[in-house]
């Protein structure tokens, strides 16, 4: 059924769970005892952990923003209100209001009125819905033994009114920050400009250019567990006042954290016929809202301290709740002690925090030529390769397990392809090759896109064998013109792409701050002396490479325009290697 996860009898479906040593099979006990385990997994959690401050609120002293410095939650207006409602995700779920995203895009022209007046008033009093504050939850089973309660995870819906007022907020809340450089630098998550991608190539960037020193890097991959569900709501509202969250801006916030409640939905069907079955209500007493639009950023808010609260022992990558700890030494009895501080300074951070630090989960990875003199920290798992944010990092930077990993993937989208073809239209295949082929590949090419020439060909090739099928042709008929006339590009040209886009957005030194007269290479980057070929694997590095060898028409524009000509030029050219790029545009 849909709470398992497995194929199940279409005329009947039933849930079962094992409760206390009984096993339950009535759906009504089934709904309140995930309740029950939903709202207080958080709490068991910490206390199990023996974090500080589960039954008190934190009072600790964070260093605050200037008392001048507010946040300010100016009303909305009905034409914001109809770009809020517009931009939506149609869909017909819906939470207990038993209003669809999809309805109230429709009814769009008689709500936004309504919506800008219950919007404002909500901004105006502090105060956040509290028919709003109800979740509808749905266990989803993830692995192992589908009776027991510990292998599903809650996904919420909630009312989408609740949405578009959060919507509003954020705006505002985004624009306060940015405008007062408020969020640490070391967080990529829920960032405009920031992705997995930036915290992976900030994370290869650190190995690289300590290994091109000679240092030897530590990393530690820090596993909190249920991080955006235990955080006391108590100390979020403490940390949002310190970044200049007050007044009638902090009592929003205040309503809408607190006096939450949340009830649990089951379907089953007997004989074909479906019924809904619901839980009590029970209070959701910690963390952010789950399958909220606020909860995500409220949450890097909270850990926002975490990297000043480690200071210069270590540096410090994160994507939301995913963290690496980083040090770097030659000297490697320094290394293992600054590890041990760094480490040490975290376990304190999430104690003090309502985090828990699964060590059993940490791993720490070290690289480098001195690697084999350092010992892993007590309790922690020793690794030499590291699958972080979707990609699989290993000690020596050769990405072949990840590519390995990466075909599998694309072997899978093939068959998917194969089926689509054959049912669908050519537009549906082609719909499908970006969504289950291209997404795949593209995904983290700037960094293991500098892997062997033998390591891209494999992807290449693969491919090229689902341009065969979408355009039912034999394996020996070649591709580049179909790649051509389709305008879709190469492994080896979107791996060139996403570089130099990267590469433009650090906007290193160009040649003309080197020159007091017009050249020809004025528009070329400077590339960085460096010592070891490793370093030439770098996306920064790379892309100022492949920039200075782009045809001069192309470098003279803005990252936009830059975009999209140099896709377009990509497209007319449908290079399979990097030495076709290379000699294509040394040609006259």
């Amino acid at each position: 059924n849909n709470e398992r996860g497995r194929k199940i009898d279409p005329e009947t479906t039933k849930i079962e769970i094992y409760h206390d040593g009984e096993l339950l099979t009535d759906t009504g006990r089934i709904a309140n005892c995930f309740n029950e385990y939903f709202t207080n997994v958080a709490e068991e959690t910490l206390k199990m952990n023996n974090v500080h401050n589960v039954s008190t609120p934190a009072t600790q002293h964070f260093q605050a923003v200037p008392r001048e410095t507010l946040i300010t939650l100016n009303p909305t207006t009905t034409d914001e209100m109809s770009k809020i409602v517009s931009s939506l995700r149609s869909s017909t779920s819906a939470g207990i209001d038993e209003i669809s995203t999809k309805i109230l895009k429709y009814c769009a022209h008689e709500l936004v009125t309504p919506l800008v007046k219950i919007t404002n008033l909500s901004i105006e009093k502090g105060v956040f819905p509290s028919k709003l504050k109800i979740a509808k939850i749905y266990p989803k089973f993830k692995q192992g033994d589908p009776q027991n309660i510990a292998n599903y995870r809650p996904i919420s819906l909630l009312p989408s009114v609740s949405k578009v007022i959060e919507k509003i907020i954020l705006t505002r809340l985004l624009k306060y920050l940015r405008e007062n450089q408020l969020l640490t630098d070391k967080q990529h998550g829920f960032i405009s400009g920031k992705s997995t991608t930036t915290a992976i190539i900030d994370l290869v960037d650190y190995i690289i250019d300590n290994m091109e020193i000679g240092n030897t890097i530590t990393s530690l991959y820090l596993d909190l567990s249920k991080a955006f569900d235990c955080l006391g709501h108590d100390l979020i509202l403490t940390k949002l006042q310190n970044l200049g969250i007050r007044q009638t801006a902090l009592s929003w916030f205040a309503s809408y954290l607190k006096g939450r409640k949340q009830i649990v939905e089951l379907k089953e069907t007997t004989k074909g016929l479906t019924r809904s079955v619901q839980s009590h209500f029970l209070p959701a007493r910690r963390g952010v809202p789950q399958g909220s639009v606020l909860g995500p950023v409220l949450f890097i808010l909270f850990i926002n301290d975490f990297p000043e609260h480690l200071g210069e022992y270590c540096n410090m990558i994160m994507y939301a709740d995913d963290t690496v700890l980083l040090t770097a030494n030659r000297n490697t009895e320094q290394l293992e002690i600054d590890t041990y501080i760094a480490f040490n300074m975290a376990q304190e951070y999430t104690m003090k925090n309502d985090l828990v630090l699964n060590e059993k989960k940490t791993k720490q990875m070290t690289l480098g030529s001195k690697k084999a003199l350092i010992t892993e920290l007590p309790g922690l798992q020793a690794a030499d390769e590291i699958k972080h944010l979707g990609v699989i990092l290993d000690e020596n930077m050769r990405w072949k397990n990840h590519i390995d990993c990466l075909c599998l993937k694309l072997n899978s989208a093939l068959f998917a392809l194969k089926r689509t073809k054959a049912t669908s239209t050519h537009e549906a295949t082609r719909v499908a090759y970006h969504a289950l082929f291209e997404s795949h590949l593209r995904y983290g090419i700037t960094v293991w896109g500098a892997s062997s020439n033998g390591n891209l060909h494999r992807v290449l090739v693969m491919q090229k064998k689902a341009i065969r099928i979408m355009a039912g042709i034999g394996p020996r008929e070649s591709c580049r013109n179909i790649f051509k006339n389709w305008k879709i590009l190469t492994a080896t040209s979107i791996y060139i792409l996403e570089t130099i886009l990267y590469c433009i957005t650090k906007d290193p030194p160009k040649q003309q701050h080197l020159h007091s007269h017009y050249t020809r290479q004025a528009q070329d980057y400077t590339l960085p002396i460096h010592r070891t070929t490793l370093f030439e694997k770098k996306p920064s590095y790379a892309g100022i490479k492949f920039f200075n060898k782009l045809p001069e028409h192309l470098k003279g524009n803005n990252p936009g325009a830059v975009k999209r000509t140099l896709r377009c030029w990509l497209q007319d050219r449908a290079f399979y290697t990097l030495d076709e790029f290379f000699s294509w545009i040394d040609e006259p």
